[in-house]
Order: C-alpha cells, then sequence, then structure tokens
C-alpha cells in the first residue's frame, strides 16, 4: 500500500471528505485528491500538519507499520474518564460525540444547547 492510499484510509476513517480533511490544515479537495493519488508528492510540512492535527501514528502513514492513530478515541475517552470522575453512560456519550462526521457536530452541539437552556428553565 502506498502513502496516497494510507492518507485515503486515515481520511475514510475520520468520516471526512476530501475537502474537509484538507481544511483543517489549510489545504484545498483538489490537493488532498493529488496527494492521494500521488500525482503530487506530499511535502515533509503536510506530513508534520497531519500527524499533529490527527493524531496520526508517522510510522503507518510512511511505511504502513502499527496503528492509524496514535491514541484510539477510546483510550482518549477513558484517560478522560479517569481524570474527570466521568460515569460510564457519560463516556459513551463522549464515545458516540467522537463519531459524529466533523461538519455534523456544529448541528449537535446546538441541539444539546437548546437542551440545556430549556432544562435550566
Amino acid at each position: 500500500m502506498t502513502i496516497g492510499q494510507r492518507l485515503k484510509n486515515i481520511r475514510l476513517a475520520l468520516h471526512l471528505k476530501q475537502a474537509e480533511f484538507g481544511q483543517r490544515i489549510g489545504l484545498s479537495q483538489p490537493t488532498i485528491g493529488q496527494y492521494e493519488k500521488e500525482t503530487r508528492p506530499i511535502t515533509e510540512r503536510v506530513i508534520s500538519q497531519l500527524i499533529a492535527e490527527y493524531n496520526i501514528n508517522e510510522e503507518y502513514l510512511r511505511y504502513g507499520n502499527g496503528a492509524m492513530f496514535c491514541h484510539q478515541p477510546t483510550d482518549l475517552v477513558t484517560e478522560l474518564a479517569t481524570k474527570l470522575q466521568l460515569t460510564r453512560r457519560e463516556q459513551q456519550l463522549l464515545l458516540a460525540y467522537s463519531t459524529i462526521p466533523v461538519d455534523k457536530r456544529e448541528r449537535f452541539l446546538d441541539f444539546a444547547q437548546d437542551l440545556l437552556v430549556k432544562l435550566q428553565e
């Protein structure tokens, strides 16, 4: 598997379109497409930005070794749950939120905020 194919697999695992994936690090949809098709080489700067923004395992991205991401969402939620003393249901809510595509999270947050306001009345 090539670096372009691994990049595409990462993007798909995050449930992001090329434009959404690139936007978070200041790249256009055509640029991401070129990286995935390997018609344009991925620079070291872009690799560093991708690793930092998406918590990608560098060994996986470059060579296909190891897990795709450094920490799985469940690991991070478990760590956060311990620090914040979250219940099992609260942990499940965080995990569910992490699976919502980024472009749909704003709608969920609006709903949650409206719900909180109504509960406080």
